[in-house]
């Protein structure tokens, strides 16, 4: 796990650098996906995620859910097209998961990638991490874990 500012930064997943997305290939094929913790951090404290119902099917950089957070109310965009086959919905009386884990219990959704090949337009590993360097230094960022409830 890279570690930049304070902001974690899994070096494994898929990551939408420029909508602070990321999606994680799971050993059936699935892709889940989430926001980063730089995109938690910029949002405040989450107060409420509304993901999309299983069965929809989502165009890459549509909206995979809503997030509701002190300072902002917005769509999360999905870096990958697909059906939804599992929503995150303990998000929706729980949102500050999110903050508290967003690679880990504060996933949004997982979908059944409708074009696999997608995810080479995203950038993993040393590649991404780099971005998000740029990023982060040129922004001034700096992320915190929202620990209360």
């Amino acid at each position: 796990m890279a570690i930049i500012h304070g902001c974690e930064l899994p070096e494994n997943l898929y990551y939408n650098v420029e909508e602070d997305t990321w999606a994680r290939l799971e050993e059936d094929g699935t892709v889940t996906v989430g926001m980063t913790c730089i995109a938690a951090t910029r949002a405040g404290k989450i107060l409420y995620v509304s993901p999309k119902k299983e069965g929809k099917q989502i165009p890459r950089g549509k909206n995979a859910g809503t997030v509701e957070s002190n300072k902002w109310v917005g769509p999360v965009p999905s870096p990958i097209s697909g059906q939804v086959i599992a929503a995150n919905e303990g998000l929706r009386v729980k949102g500050i998961l999110v903050n508290q884990d967003p690679y880990g219990a504060g996933w949004i959704i997982r979908i059944r990638p409708s074009n696999p090949e997608e995810l080479a337009h995203l950038l993993t590993g040393e590649a991404a991490m780099e971005a998000y360097r740029r990023k982060i230094e040129d922004r001034n960022l700096h992320c915190i874990q929202c620990a209360e409830e």
